[in-house]
């Protein structure tokens, strides 16, 4: 009887975990390098749109701009035939190496190969026909993309306690915004989410304690010098960006407090405070997924490793 028991319990948990895997959504940042000269911009762009469209209907976050994961895509030429005449044909065939690695450790997850065939008036043209028969409900690139989610599952189970190592030691050099992108990339259902919460709370209020005692400082050496309508205004400006519950805001208060009393009840700095408290109450994951976002912007062009890609 215990054992039908925990069989069934088993079962159930099994289907839960399935069930909880199948509804998180991973940030998967896509990259498609320059590997073709005739490539033109809009047939590259034709491949990247194809690859986003096929990982988001496979539970992965395809517009995401940077994160701890990426898909690759190699091109591959086998052979390219001319035909001459009035309007010369131009027929290819291409291998295209879709991988998916890790953008902190260079390490390949799982990769797949299809072949594509195309023709056109220009080799652009020929590659992005070719590109047109990437069938979004491929079965052996959705064998592949099972594939690399369930070890990225594993990755992140396993190395979790890395990961919040890593995240505290960019904090502890105040490099705050790159350790919230590599938190928040971390998928919400993985098992030790909680802890990578806690984590991201922790580091997200380092991150606003430091950037009020930089704005309060800012703002109060703007208003010393000027002590004028200007002076408040641009310090007011400063003091209205202010996350509300960092440990400094009375600080910032008794600086705004000290401004009004010196300007009048006209100064600006209320209505600015107000404008931008809808962004303040927006919750902390929202904020961190933003930051994260933000640093990412910013790497993107930093992420492209040479041994990705095969020459």
């Amino acid at each position: 009887m215990k054992k039908s028991i925990l069989a069934i319990v088993m079962f159930g948990m099994t289907i839960l975990g399935s069930k909880a895997q199948s509804d998180c959504i991973i940030p998967m940042m896509v990259l498609v390098p320059q590997q073709v000269d005739a490539l033109a911009p809009m047939a590259q762009a034709k491949l990247e749109s194809k690859i986003r469209q096929i990982i988001t209907l496979n539970g992965m976050e395809g517009s995401t701009l940077f994160s701890n994961f990426c898909i690759v895509a190699n091109l591959i030429e086998n052979s390219k035939e001319v035909t001459s005449g009035l309007r010369p044909l131009v027929t290819i065939a291409t291998d295209l190496e879709l991988f998916i690695g890790n953008n902190y450790t260079g390490e390949k997850f799982a990769s797949t190969v299809i072949t594509l065939t195309g023709a056109g008036h220009n080799e652009s043209k020929a590659y992005g026909a070719a590109f047109s028969h990437i069938s979004i409900g491929n079965h052996q690139i959705q064998n592949f993309l099972k594939e690399a989610k369930l070890k990225i599952y594993q990755y992140y189970d396993s190395q979790t306690p890395a990961i919040i190592t890593q995240a505290r030691k960019f904090a502890l050099q105040r490099d705050y915004e790159e350790a919230l992108c590599l938190l928040s990339a971390v998928p919400t259902c993985s098992n030790n989410y909680t802890d990578i919460e806690k984590c991201m709370f922790d580091i997200y209020q380092q991150y606003i304690d430091y950037d009020c005692a930089t704005k309060v400082n800012k703002a109060r050496s703007i208003w010393n010098a000027g002590q004028d309508s200007k002076s408040a205004a641009i310090a007011g400006a400063y003091l209205a960006s202010i996350d509300p519950t960092s440990s400094c805001w009375e600080d910032a208060l008794t600086l705004a407090e000290s401004i009004r009393m010196r300007i009048g009840d006209d100064w600006e700095f209320s209505k600015e405070l107000m404008r931008d408290s809808v962004i303040l109450e927006k919750s902390k994951i929202e904020a961190i997924r933003a930051i994260g976002v933000a640093f990412g912007q910013n790497q993107k062009a930093q992420t492209i490793r040479e041994n990705w890609f095969i020459r």
